[in-house]
């Protein structure tokens, strides 16, 4: 699968994520968002934002195998 067409999928996976999740995900891991930096930005405590990340992470995962981006 070539470059650009992997990120297209990338991003369609992030978009199909709820929303509070999505923003949890996106600034963790492009942003470099720590979890106690995103609980201050948020105005969450932290282990909600730890709950958000995980169950986000998954959901990405399992629409990236849909895509087929990752392997199952």
């Amino acid at each position: 699968m070539n470059a650009p067409r992997s990120a297209a999928l990338v991003a369609e996976a992030l978009s199909s994520l709820e929303p509070e999740h999505r923003v949890v995900v996106v600034r963790a891991y492009y942003r470099h968002r720590s979890v106690a930096e995103l609980a201050d930005e948020l105005g969450l405590p932290q282990d909600t934002v730890k709950s958000r990340l995980n169950h986000g992470l998954h959901a990405l995962r399992d629409a990236l195998r849909d895509n087929g981006v990752m392997e199952s």
